[in-house]
């Protein structure tokens, strides 16, 4: 008896885990049409709903970040962003878009930081270590 207990428990949190998914796909889909019209405030908690279920999905977090920036909540780009680099810490466009987004708010070291994770990926990138050079004689400055 107690096994059958134990394996109506496991089916139905296996039920809950694919409803949970299938429901974050079905969101992700309402959000890109709204992304697409520039309804950004609108995708923000779908794109939202989905990358709290389905962290992988590379392009939910870029479009949230996106949305974030286009409303002018850089912070928030910023934070989602740094969620994408923790599913994924080797994510070229995350980390572009996020050296990007530091160097427009003046964030010197966090910008310095972000390009050079990035330089790490691409060491011969003699435009990159132009960058980092030139941050670091900002970060130097008072």
């Amino acid at each position: 008896m107690r096994r059958l207990v134990l394996a109506a428990a496991f089916l139905g949190s296996c039920a809950a885990t694919a409803t949970t998914d299938e429901e974050a796909v079905e969101r992700y889909h309402r959000a890109n049409p709204l992304f697409d019209q520039g309804r950004y405030g609108e995708a923000i908690p779908l794109y939202e709903a989905v990358v709290s279920v389905r962290e992988r999905l590379k392009d939910a977090h870029y479009k949230l970040a996106y949305c974030y920036e286009a409303r002018s909540e850089e912070s928030r780009a910023v934070e989602a962003l740094e969620r994408a680099l923790r599913v994924d810490p080797q994510d070229e466009y995350a980390l572009r878009h996020l050296w990007r987004l530091y160097v427009h708010r003046g964030f010197v070291g966090q910008a310095l930081d972000a390009a050079r994770r990035l330089s790490s990926l691409y060491p011969n990138d003699a435009g990159l270590r132009g960058e980092i050079a030139r941050l670091e004689s900002l970060k130097g400055k008072p």
